[in-house]
C-alpha cells in the first residue's frame, strides 16, 4: 500500500510529541526575515495540515499540497478560512500563481529517491517563485537515522490498534527502509516506505543547477550552521539572479 494510507489515521496521535506552535514561529520568523510583506505560502508535503490553521489564523493565504489522498482527508477537515488544499506530486506540480514563502519539511524531500526526481521538484519550485520569494526544505540527516531509526522498533496502541513500526538503514544505497505494520482483532495491515539520505554536498549542486540560490543553510530548526549531530539540515532558497 502506498505511504501514508493506512498510516494517515494515526498518524497525528503518533506525533503528539511535535510541538508545532514552536515551529511554526521558527518559520512565520524566517519567512518574514527574508520577505518584504509575505501573503502567500504553499506548503508541499502537508500531510494532515497541522500548520495551515496557524497561517490561515495569522491572514496569510496559504495552500497545501500532499500526494497521499488519506492524509488530506483530515487536512481538509483544518481546511478553513484562507486554508486551501490539494492533490500533487511534488516532482510533477504547477501553480497559476507565484507564491511568496514555500516550505516542505518533516523531511518530506527525504522521499524522493533520486537526483533527476530532486531536480524535477526543485524546478517545479523555482517555477511558482517570484524574484523575492523564498522556498525552504529540510533533509533528515544520515547521523540521525544510525542513532534513532537503524534497527529500531517502535510500538504504539492507538485507537484499538496495534502498531509496529520497524525501520532498516542501509548506508550503501542509503535508503531508508520504514515498514509498518497495523494489527487489530479483525485483520493486519502492512505499509512500507523508503526514503533516501542526502548529504549538503550532494544537494548544493543540484539547487544551483535548477535556478536558485542558496540563502543560508542551518541545522535542526536554529539560526546555526549544521554540525556533526545535526538532526534535520535546513536549506533556505530564492531564485537567482540573472
Amino acid at each position: 500500500m502506498k505511504p501514508y494510507h493506512y498510516l494517515a489515521p494515526y498518524y497525528d496521535y503518533m506525533l503528539t510529541h511535535v510541538d508545532y506552535t514552536t515551529w511554526y514561529h521558527y518559520l512565520r520568523m524566517i519567512m518574514c526575515t527574508y520577505i518584504n510583506n509575505p501573503r502567500t505560502v504553499l506548503e508541499l508535503g502537508c500531510g494532515t495540515g497541522k500548520f495551515g490553521p496557524k497561517f490561515s489564523k495569522d491572514d496569510y493565504e496559504i495552500y497545501g499540497m500532499d500526494k497521499s489522498l488519506a492524509m488530506l482527508r483530515i487536512a481538509k477537515l483544518r481546511a478553513y478560512k484562507n486554508y486551501h488544499v490539494f492533490c500533487g506530486d511534488i516532482t510533477h506540480f504547477a501553480l497559476s500563481k507565484t507564491i511568496d514563502f514555500i516550505f516542505s519539511v518533516h523531511d518530506t524531500f527525504n522521499y524522493i529517491l533520486n537526483y533527476d526526481e530532486f531536480v524535477h521538484a526543485l524546478r517545479c519550485v523555482h517555477s511558482c517563485m517570484g524574484s523575492d520569494s523564498i522556498f525552504l526544505f529540510d533533509l533528515t540527516t544520515e547521523y540521525n537515522i544510525k542513532k534513532n531509526f537503524h534497527n529500531k522498533l517502535l510500538t504504539y496502541h492507538i485507537k484499538g490498534t496495534d502498531i509496529q513500526w520497524y525501520n532498516q538503514y542501509d548506508a550503501h544505497s542509503k535508503i531508508l527502509y520504514s515498514r509498518l505494520t497495523f494489527t487489530t482483532n479483525k485483520k493486519k495491515l502492512v505499509e512500507e516506505h523508503l526514503q533516501r539520505i542526502y548529504t549538503v554536498d550532494e544537494i548544493v549542486p543540484l539547487i544551483v543547477q535548477c535556478g536558485l540560490a542558496i540563502v543560508d543553510i542551518v541545522g535542526d530548526y536554529t539560526l546555526k550552521p549544521p554540525v556533526a549531530e545535526t538532526i534535520m539540515v535546513n536549506f533556505i532558497t530564492k531564485r537567482a539572479q540573472r
